[in-house]
């Protein structure tokens, strides 16, 4: 009988889905259904026939290997949140987001922590955080309910990248850790990639977020993880 893993049934199952997320197919799940003039036209769009003015085009990078959350080199640092934050009970989405500042710099985890602190928030409100330089850090407790995505954080992982997108691009290095996490999440709670379970903020809520730039490479974002999951 074949062993029949986590990675086989999300590869499987990624074969089985791919046509529907082409569609842009919205969840039959009321915890996971959005308003459907928030979903990206874009993806929809062949990218060539996308207007780019103004933009820096960029391709992501393809995945080496796959690896699972436990093998990703990701730093964990002392942060002090003001409340224990609630338990998230299930988990069926990711959120990609970029900071979002005024220039397309990296800024510290910490800096973050303090604005979302300054919000009133618990703290940094992402559950991880992606550097120019490829380091990822954790950020919120995975375990907890984020604070990134309104009225979506009880069922989402929130990841952020530094930067702002909308002026500028992502390293090579910070779009490929991207990715290997992203592949490493899908793996750890058995999603399986589709434009309904990995969104970029925008796809949620009414921001730029993760900027246009990035948003043009969600489609390849997708593909990429769903291709790594399904070699095994």
């Amino acid at each position: 009988m074949e062993n029949f893993t986590r990675r086989n049934f999300i590869g499987k199952a990624f074969k089985l889905l791919t046509g529907a997320a082409v569609i842009g197919m919205i969840p039959n799940s009321a915890e996971a259904r959005i308003d459907p003039r928030k979903i990206g036209e874009l993806r929809e769009t062949p990218l060539s026939q996308v207007e780019t003015k103004n933009l820096s085009p960029f391709d992501l990078p393809r995945i080496p290997k796959f690896q699972t959350l436990d093998e990703l080199e990701i730093a964990s640092p002392h942060l002090k949140f003001v409340d224990s934050m609630t338990l998230r009970k299930y988990t069926t989405a990711i959120v990609v987001h970029h900071a979002g500042m005024t220039r397309n710099e990296d800024m510290s985890l910490g800096a973050i922590h303090q604005i979302h602190l300054n919000n009133g928030w618990a703290g940094v409100g992402y559950h991880f955080v992606v550097h120019k330089n490829g380091v990822i850090e954790h950020a919120r407790p995975i375990e907890r309910v984020g604070a990134h995505a309104y009225k979506h954080n009880r069922y989402t992982v929130g990841i952020c990248m530094t930067g702002n997108f909308d002026i500028g691009v992502p390293s090579y290095e910070q779009s490929l850790a991207t990715e290997k996490l992203v592949v490493a999440l899908c793996d750890h709670y058995e999603i399986v990639p589709s434009y309904d379970t990995i969104f970029g903020h925008r796809d949620l809520c009414d921001t730029s977020c993760p900027g246009q730039n990035f948003y043009l490479r969600m489609p390849e974002l997708i593909q990429n993880v769903g291709e790594v999951l399904n070699r095994g």
